[in-house]
C-alpha cells in the first residue's frame, strides 16, 4: 500500500505512526475540558505541538537523498504539500462551514483569521498529514479493483470518517453542527471533492523513484487545487445550497450564543 518510493514510504510510514501520538494529545486536550479553558497563548502552544510533530520527515532525509539539496527532499515537499493544503484550506472552507453548514467553535480565543481560530491553521497541519497517508494507501488498495473511481471513493470516504470522529456529543462545548444530517451528507461530498481535488496534487509527490517532482510544480499545482476548491465552493454557495440548507452570509461560527454549543446561554 506505500509508495514504491522508500523516501515517500518512510514519510507516510510516519505520518501513520504519528496519527495515533497526535490523536491521543488531540483526545486529551479536547475531551479532558483543557481547550474549554485556554486561551490564545495555551491554544496556539498546542496547535505548534501537533504541527511540530507532523514536519519531523522534512528533518532527516532518507538515505538514498542525502546529498541533496534541502528542496529536492520528498520529506520536505510532502511536509510542504500539507502544511500548505492545511493552511490553505482553512482560509478557503471555513467560511463556507459557517455560512452554509453551520459549524461552530466554543473556543476561548480572540486570534482568528475571518472568524476561524489561528491555532487551528497549525492544529489541521497533523490532520491532514494522516488525510494525505489514508488518501493515497485507499487509492492504492482501490485502484486495481475499481479503476478510477477510486479517485473519489477515497477521498469521500476520508471525509466521512472524520465527520463522524469529530462532530461527537462529547464536544458539543467546543465543536458542533446545527444540522449533523447536513453535514454528514452534503457537507461531507462537499468537504470531499476538496480532498479529492488534493489527491492527485499529493499522488503525483515523488510517487516513484526514478521521477523527481520539482518543488516549483508542487507550489503551482497546489495552488491551483486551493483555487478551483475555491470556485468550487463558491458555486456551491450560489447554485446549490440555498436548494437545501439557509446560507447565513458572514455567520459569526465563533462561541456564539444560540447555536448548538453546549453552555453558552
Amino acid at each position: 500500500m506505500f509508495s514504491s518510493n522508500p523516501a515517500k514510504a518512510r514519510v507516510e510510514r510516519y505520518w501513520l505512526l504519528y496519527t495515533p501520538v497526535w490523536g491521543v494529545i488531540a483526545g486529551v486536550v479536547m475531551l479532558g475540558g483543557f481547550a474549554e479553558g485556554w486561551g490564545d497563548p495555551e491554544c496556539m502552544a498546542f496547535g505548534l505541538v501537533l504541527a511540530a510533530g507532523a514536519c519531523g520527515p522534512a528533518l532527516r532525509p532518507h538515505e538514498s537523498e542525502r546529498g541533496l539539496a534541502w528542496h529536492r527532499r520528498t520529506g520536505v515537499k510532502m511536509v510542504v504539500a500539507v502544511a500548505g493544503f492545511a493552511f490553505g484550506l482553512n482560509w478557503v472552507q471555513t467560511p463556507f462551514f459557517f455560512d452554509v453548514l453551520h459549524m461552530h467553535y466554543g473556543f476561548r480565543v480572540t486570534w482568528t483569521i475571518d472568524r476561524n481560530p489561528v491555532f487551528l491553521y497549525l492544529v489541521t497541519v497533523a490532520y491532514f498529514a494522516t488525510y494525505c497517508t489514508l488518501c493515497q494507501l485507499a487509492y492504492r488498495r482501490l485502484a486495481p479493483r475499481i479503476g478510477a473511481l477510486a479517485w473519489g471513493v477515497a477521498p469521500l470516504l476520508m471525509a466521512l470518517l472524520e465527520t463522524a470522529l469529530n462532530a461527537n456529543p462529547f464536544l458539543d462545548s467546543l465543536f458542533c453542527y446545527d444540522d449533523m444530517t447536513l453535514m454528514l451528507t452534503f457537507g461531507t461530498v462537499v468537504y470531499g471533492v476538496g480532498l479529492a481535488l488534493a489527491l492527485p496534487w499529493w499522488m503525483g509527490i515523488d510517487e516513484h523513484e526514478a521521477g523527481e517532482t520539482r518543488m516549483g510544480w508542487l507550489l503551482v499545482v497546489g495552488g491551483a487545487v486551493l483555487f478551483a476548491d475555491e470556485l468550487f465552493l463558491a458555486f456551491v454557495t450560489e447554485w446549490i445550497a440555498p436548494h437545501v440548507t439557509t446560507v447565513v452570509e458572514d455567520a459569526p461560527g465563533l462561541r456564539d450564543a444560540g447555536s448548538c454549543l453546549a453552555g453558552l446561554d
